[in-house]
């Protein structure tokens, strides 16, 4: 009898394996090719066309479609398609290993390993989130709690210019954005048809106001997020861009931590290329998962290989203007910034308090690395935000700074409008407070969107584009002197310096130096005129 019921518990166990070795599971596949020849642009809006004939990108091999054929040999086989990523030319599938087998069309698969819930679903915000205050501060220039952090950055100055986002579309991704349908700091949105759209990539439907919860979960967190940028009550808080249009976009994850939620994200990403989104704000980061076998280590953050970084890159290079919090891993064994900060095109953000010390969590930039990484920083310690049931509280992590740069980078696109992401980017770069020292805490420094404005209002002139070719001028921007660096044969006959309203505040008649010392200038943005006999060349400067 013994004999008995040690062979049934064997047989029992073996059973077990091998039901289990025949489970679906999840696997990100990668096909080898695409075809090239259907109208691609089919697939976009005609709002997203425009943007991309108005800053001459191109559509190339990204933007076309998977190849078909390959998709319907795999649900031939069963398989489930769960999402798909033109970008990366791969498919999220839900099948055990056999059914991906021996397809000559499959380039590489990479499993998505099953998980428990996770313990946090943003390791970054673990924390500081936990905290919060309803305490109101005292009115001030109709912002109330949230103008200590908008001035922080002068954000104010071109919501008093007029520019409060209108006509810029921004894209959150995030961990979903419960309540935001009935959150009164939100009803502006929805009153003016300013939420154009939603996707839930984890549970593949459009309701992303369902999930709820609080710590440890953090499942407030998008829309929490949403607040930096598109929260409005009256007398109380405003955000950095309350008149944008809006797509809110889920891709974390709430119960686990899986290389799925990247993929994820490249969707959405690819999704936002397509219907001619601006400005994204993503507030997540990945180092880690729950199954070690996935995770990144630092040489990922060096070689954009991860891919939520790929995908960072290629929509930058959409057009699109892609705000990334750096991750508040600088107090963990980790220390430095998560994916996709870590992509090359990613606008990383660091944290610091209202007086512009650097918070302690915010994650560094890698060690030896020439990319300045964070590039700038914004108001994440003690930051206000709006709560999913309207009250205003107290939070922190680069999670909430990302997007009050987000923000209000679309109110100085909105300025201007002809200008590339790449212009805006840098100056907003330029503005920054340490411009010309940036660290591994908070790159480039604070911005200061007022000077940003100016950097890019004031005008540039150029009589011949051979002659801008033979001068350089550097460092810009500069402290006391600037040097003039000559690569070609043409005579400066005449340097002037003009202040942002025209008027001479410096000359040099007698050019016999190559460094000229300007320290008597005040800080501010200037115009360098150079004369020769090749033309006149006027360069923007700034002096910090």
């Amino acid at each position: 009898m013994a004999k008995n019921s040690l062979g049934f518990l064997l047989f029992f166990m073996l059973m077990n394996v091998l039901y289990a070795k025949n489970q679906p599971e999840k696997y990100i596949v990668y096909f080898k090719d695409k075809p090239t020849c259907a109208d691609v642009q089919k697939q976009f809006s005609e709002q997203a066309i425009a943007k991309r004939k108005k800053i001459d990108i191109a559509f190339d091999y990204r933007d076309f479609p998977i190849n078909q054929n390959y998709i319907k040999q795999l649900e031939n086989r069963n398989v489930l398609i769960l999402q798909h990523s033109n970008w990366l030319n791969a498919v999220l599938v839900q099948a055990n290993k056999k059914q991906i087998s021996n397809f000559p069309f499959i380039q590489s698969i990479a499993k998505v390993p099953s998980s428990k819930n996770k313990s946090n679903i943003l390791s970054e915000e673990e924390s500081q989130e936990c905290e919060q205050n309803n305490a109101i501060q005292e009115f001030e220039d109709g912002y109330t709690s949230s103008f200590p952090q908008t001035h922080l950055l002068n954000g104010e100055y071109l919501h008093e210019q007029g520019f409060n986002g209108e006509n810029m579309t921004i894209a959150i991704c995030d961990n979903g954005f419960y309540n935001v349908d009935s959150n009164v700091a939100f009803r502006h949105i929805f009153e003016s048809n300013k939420l154009l759209g939603t996707f839930d990539y984890v549970h593949n439907d459009s309701l992303v106001y369902d999930e709820s919860g609080g710590a440890p979960n953090f499942t407030s967190h998008g829309s929490n997020c949403l607040s930096f940028i598109a929260g409005k009550i009256d007398s109380q808080y405003i955000g950095t861009s309350t008149e944008s249009n809006f797509y809110l976009f889920h891709t974390e994850n709430n119960s686990s931590e899986r290389l799925q939620e990247e993929f994820n994200l490249a969707a959405a990403l690819e999704r936002c290329s397509q219907i001619g989104v601006d400005v994204v704000s993503i507030s997540l980061g990945y180092t880690t998962f729950d199954v070690p076998s996935e995770n990144h280590d630092t040489s990922d953050m060096r070689t954009n290989s991860t891919p939520a970084a790929i995908a960072v890159n290629i929509a930058s290079s959409k057009g699109m203007l892609v705000c990334v919090a750096a991750g508040n891993e600088g107090v963990t064994g980790w220390k430095y910034i998560s994916s996709p900060a870590d992509a090359d095109s990613a606008f990383t953000i660091g944290s610091v308090d209202i007086n512009g010390n650097v918070a302690s969590s915010s994650g560094y930039g890698m060690p030896n690395d020439s990319r300045v990484k964070p590039n700038i920083a914004a108001m994440g310690v003690n930051a206000k935000y709006i709560r999913t049931n309207g009250t205003i509280s107290t939070g922190g992590g680069t999670s909430y700074a990302t997007p009050q740069i987000a923000g209000l980078a679309a109110c100085l696109w909105q300025a201007f409008p002809s200008k590339t992401n790449w212009e805006i980017k840098t100056a907003i770069e330029q503005s920054s407070s340490q411009y010309l020292t940036p660290n591994d805490r908070i790159g480039y420094g604070i911005p200061d969107f007022k000077k940003a404005y100016q950097i890019l209002a004031t005008p540039t002139f150029i009589s011949s584009s051979l002659f801008e070719k033979e001068f350089s001028v550097f460092p810009n921007p500069f402290h006391q002197t600037i040097s003039i660096n000559h690569n070609g044969n043409a005579d400066i006959k005449e340097i002037s310096i003009l202040d942002n309203v025209g008027r001479e505040v410096f000359s040099l008649n007698s050019v016999s130096t190559n460094t000229i010392d300007l320290s008597a200038l005040p800080t501010g943005l200037y115009l360098m005129r150079m004369v020769s006999n090749k033309g006149i060349l006027i360069k923007k400067i700034l002096k910090n």
